[in-house]
């Protein structure tokens, strides 16, 4: 049943597509034979479908060029994370590929979407000391949640041995009051 509801969605969104990109197959097509007119038509049709989809496109690539060298470090923190969990879920027995790729996708979504966002305030703020403590905290914020993960996964696997259980403890107490500072302090005390 799963799997013909799939198929049926699967159908739906190439007949979506296809009905979308219509009029830009048919602008560039030399098989049918169109009038001036239609191919003028047919440019517009293409024209205004496409330029919001190349504006989103441009404005994401831009965006990463920005952020290039932390997001190469999340990109990093993220691998680690699923690698991670991979190991610790197939110790606990209880590994499913479907919930892997369905929780590794919804972390991705809520990292990027998160960072995003907070990102876009930046620019609201002048640049300058302000603006550079904002975007550190964004970042930091950012990379608690795989983070988190990470450190609990890693206790887990360890028996308990690493990280120290202290420091578990303060994440657990920094996830459920949202003190970041005893949490932050416990890790300035470590190095």
């Amino acid at each position: 049943m799963k799997q013909k509801l799939f198929t049926t969605r699967f159908k739906r969104y190439l007949a979506y597509l296809t009905l979308f990109l219509t009029p830009i197959i048919l602008l560039f097509t030399t098989k049918i034979k169109l009038t001036e007119k239609e191919r003028i038509e047919y440019f517009f049709q293409g024209f205004i479908k496409l330029t919001p989809i190349a504006f989103l496109i441009n404005s994401a690539f831009n965006w990463h060029a920005e952020n290039e060298s932390f997001l190469y470090g999340l990109y990093a923190v993220l691998f680690i994370n699923a690698f991670i969990g991979v190991l610790t879920h197939r110790k606990l027995k209880s590994f499913d590929i479907g919930e892997f790729f369905k929780s590794t996708l919804i972390t991705v979504i809520v990292v990027f979407g998160v960072y995003f966002s907070l990102d876009q305030i930046d620019n609201s703020i002048p640049e300058g000391f302000l603006s550079i403590a904002f975007t550190s905290s964004v970042q930091i914020l950012t990379l608690m949640f795989p983070l988190a993960k990470i450190l609990r996964n890693s206790f887990i696997l360890t028996n308990g041995k690493f990280p120290p259980e202290f420091l578990i403890e303060k994440l657990y107490n920094y996830e459920r009051d949202g003190n970041i500072k005893e949490f932050l302090e416990i890790i300035k005390k470590e190095e």
